[in-house]
């Protein structure tokens, strides 16, 4: 049985996603428990930016090709295509695009396999949404090569 596709992007509120960042941003969110992006979707939303949320590594692939986020936060234990997989076929195709693993994985080899997938950020669950937004602002607003 195959997964539901990603859900459609959808527009927020509001106007800038924060200092430094892009009025309506397209950030998607990736992990295969919908009720542990929740928050963090609303709260984007709220500031501003456009979200889309994808299940699993397999639909976030899917979802960057057609959809073109400008950031992608994702989860690294899911099924299908893990967290890991998916940064480095996202990385691959479109190497510019800032990735923010999101986690509770909390060891070291964690964290280096992350960056080694090509992630722009590692951030660990519980999440504190301040950090994460603050890091989204960050890397919208870094120049891209």
């Amino acid at each position: 049985m195959s997964a539901p596709p990603p859900l459609p992007a959808r527009p927020g509120a509001g106007n800038a996603g924060g200092p430094g960042g892009r009025a309506g941003s397209h950030v998607l969110l990736v992990d295969d428990n919908p009720k542990g992006l929740e928050f963090l979707d609303l709260r984007l939303k709220s500031l501003g930016y456009r979200t889309t949320i994808a299940h699993n590594g397999e639909l976030a692939i899917a979802s960057v090709e057609r959809d073109k986020p400008d950031l992608v936060v994702l989860d690294v234990t899911m099924p299908e295509v893990n967290g890991y997989q998916a940064c480095r076929a996202i990385k691959r195709a479109h190497p510019a695009m800032p990735i923010i693993i999101l986690t509770a994985k909390t060891e070291e080899a964690d964290r280096f396999w992350a960056f080694q997938s090509g992630a722009d950020e590692f951030l660990n669950k519980p999440i504190d949404p301040a950090l994460v937004v603050q890091k989204i602002t960050e890397l919208l607003a870094r120049p891209r090569s």
